[in-house]
């Protein structure tokens, strides 16, 4: 998964998403941290226990009488969890999902999509890892998400839901689960389809001066219309083969389809129209043993075909781009787990990934077309201990071994894991994380490929010789009452890569590419509480506090060493209306932030839904919702650093939504997968 801090390439892949033809739906730039740590308590009720370096919340609970209606949502009420352009991050740092303790090789944008068929009613508990250890076969951060089971008897449940949301245009959601079980089997069924189109505009500001003193000065107007038909479809098989014998089988698949045009008016004029296609399909096999050994393989094929077409008055031809990528991945692992006895645990293991990248591009304007094909190898071996010292101290740590091979890097590397958790009385945890870890572009901004956008003013460039980054994350983290938690965190990145605009001195052109920073370094302070009024007003309230430096010697001719104080505050209250309905209202807001040379400005919004259900089993809930009710939730990107001048305002409206869910059977549970996918796509 592509690394994410709090202020991550999104802000500016966000403004060249039209150009790359990129299959995420959502160009929309919310605020810099959407969803910040929340907690919801009802009475004294415990969220969250503590077992050695994992920290276990009861989901259900932070979420009751919240409008939440899939896993995604339910996330996002995790101490610690923000949410920035759909994309998930823990105390600022990117973070990977699991399902029931598994991670396998889905991109960010799938794993996301496939949380949302997840509905909530599955949902057991969620476990946050702060350092993971190795014996979860990822590195950093880990939520692991357990869902209910049941098996022991025949049974057949299931959920149907039916959403609407309007944002300037009209769009569709429609998701069906179906759940069998008995003694031997669990089979699990569920399926999305989302459809329907989007409009927004940007106002474009831009001045640009040669090196020969030529100066230009343009301002545009930018409508852009998408329509999309999405397909999500997963099949789960569970067989006991004898007592915790377990075989685990897994399908995912999603079928994309988008079409969308971008229509500049102004000091110049263009038009873009783009057709991006995607089809992914993971194959999972998991055999599970009580004697604490695992063995798993699994099988990724995605394809992704694009089309582009360009006509503006800044040129004289027009361009006609067709991309595709094709990605074949293969993963296998193997690993033990020991209970040593005296409160000792050992743990080791295996796992190999390979991947092989077949892409290509035709330009209508270039000499030659661009076609690679890129083979990736990773195997890590891993070793680590655990060890509980009377009822207070408990201590895991990890030592992973990562070889590392491609065309252009063939290196090992070591990445040690540290936590440590001390209960010094009742009520009061205290915890110590170390980790370091590494994140790997995505294997398209590799490839030395072109595409367009701001009317053919901006052009998207690859970067075949970007690194990956290192990173290192220490954490401090206090827990009163099971309720209350305050997180000190230092996150430290070398090498990290964003992707940024660059106006060149030589011709009028904008140039976007992922390029290596020197560093990007974090300081920052969680706080959350939760606050009832009577048993009738719910609230939570949230504020973080970050310092961020981010410095590169190389940036073109622009070096830049820039630091920046920004804050977040937000509040969550919920107003109980009897049993059966009742109101939640979301506020935030955030002061200015910085992403490398670009200025963000603060901003805010404030959200509203309101959510009836009849039926004590909760068979049956409506919702209607409206977010950014005042329209004063979208970015305005500033770059204006040393004679660059780009301003960029984006406007994409209110919310407003209606969605009905049906359950049946006494709907319960079965765990999925999920699937790694972060650096697929464009």
């Amino acid at each position: 998964m592509k690394r994410l801090v709090i202020l991550n390439a999104c802000l500016v892949i966000s403004l060249a998403g039209w150009a790359q033809g990129n299959r995420n739906d959502s160009l929309r730039m919310d605020s810099i941290i959407h969803s910040l740590p929340d907690v919801m308590v009802k009475g004294n009720r415990p969220i969250v226990k503590v077992k050695g370096a994992t920290l276990t919340y009861d989901l259900p609970q932070l979420i009751k009488n919240h409008p939440v209606d899939n896993a995604y949502e339910a996330i996002k009420q995790l101490p610690g969890v923000n949410e920035q352009d759909d994309a998930l991050t823990l105390n600022a740092q990117s973070v990977t999902v699991m399902i029931d303790g598994k991670a396998t090789t889905m991109t960010s944008e799938q794993l996301y999509s496939l949380l949302k068929t997840i509905p909530t009613s599955r949902i057991a508990n969620a476990e946050v890892i702060y350092s993971a250890p190795a014996r979860y076969q990822v590195k950093g951060q880990v939520i692991n998400l357990l869902l209910k089971h049941n098996t022991g008897f025949h049974s057949l449940q299931g959920e149907f839901f039916g959403g609407y949301t309007h944002q300037n245009r009209n769009s569709y959601t429609e998701r069906a689960s179906l759940l069998f079980t008995n003694k031997k089997w669990e089979i699990d069924l569920l399926y999305s389809f989302g459809h329907g189109k989007r409009y927004y505009y940007y106002e474009n500001e831009f001045a640009h001066t040669l090196t020969d003193g030529t100066s230009y000065a343009f301002s545009t107007h930018s409508d852009n219309i998408k329509r999309h038909l999405n397909h999500n479809i997963r099949l789960g098989i569970n067989y006991h083969l004898a007592k915790d014998h377990q075989l685990c089988f897994a399908y995912t698949s999603q079928l994309n389809n988008t079409r969308g045009t971008s229509e500049d008016d102004g000091d110049f004029t263009s038009l873009l129209r783009i057709h991006a296609k995607s089809q992914f399909h993971n194959f999972r096999l998991d055999y599970s043993t009580p004697f604490g050994f695992s063995a798993g393989a699994e099988y990724t094929y995605y394809n992704s075909p694009d089309e582009q077409w360009l006509k503006s008055s800044l040129y004289d031809e027009i361009y006609d781009i067709t991309s595709q990528q094709r990605i074949d991945k293969w993963h296998a692992y193997l690993k033990q787990e020991h209970d040593l006895g005296k409160d000792w645990g050992l743990n080791y293991g295996i796992n190999y990934t390979t991947s092989r990248d077949k892409s290509s591009q035709e330009n209508n304007n270039k000499s030659s077309d661009g076609n690679t094909i890129q083979t990736e190898d990773q195997m890590c071996f891993y070793i680590g201990a655990s060890k509980s010292f009377g009822q207070k101290l408990t201590m895991e740590a990890s030592l992973m071994e990562e070889y590392y091979h491609t065309p252009i890097w063939d290196e090992w590397n070591l990445f040690p894991t540290l936590s440590i958790t001390y209960l010094p009385k009742a009520g009061h945890i205290i915890q110590f994380d170390l980790d370091c870890d590494r994140d790997y572009p995505t294997y398209w901004s590799v490839k030395d490929f072109t595409t367009y956008n701001a009317g053919g003013y901006g052009k998207i460039v690859g970067n075949p010789t970007l690194k990956p980054s290192r990173d290192l994350s220490l954490s401090l983290t206090y827990i009163l009452h099971s309720r209350y938690v305050a997180s000190l965190f230092f996150n430290n990145s070398k090498d990290e890569f964003r992707q940024l605009p660059y106006q060149s001195d030589k011709k009028k052109e904008m140039e976007y590419k992922h390029v290596n920073f020197d560093h990007v370094n974090q300081v920052g302070l969680m706080l959350t509480a939760p606050i009832n009024i009577g048993n009738w007003w719910q609230n939570r309230l949230t504020f973080t506090g970050v310092y961020q430096n981010d410095k590169n010697s190389h940036f073109y001719d622009l070096p830049f060493n820039r630091s920046k104080w920004f804050c977040q505050a937000q509040w969550n209250g919920t107003f109980l209306f009897g049993k059966h309905v009742f109101l939640n209202l979301d506020a935030s807001v955030h002061t200015d932030a910085i992403q490398g040379i670009i200025d963000i400005p603060a901003s805010g919004y404030l959200n509203a839904a309101l959510t009836w259900k009849p039926l004590k089993d909760d068979k049956f809930q409506l919702k209607a919702y409206c977010n950014d009710i005042f329209e004063t939730g979208d970015n305005h990107l500033h770059d204006t650093y040393r004679g660059q001048h780009v301003i960029n305002k984006m406007y994409f409206g209110r919310i407003i939504g209606l969605s009905l869910t049906y359950r049946f059977g006494g709907y319960k549970a079965k765990q999925h997968e999920e699937v790694d996918t972060s650096r697929f796509g464009k």
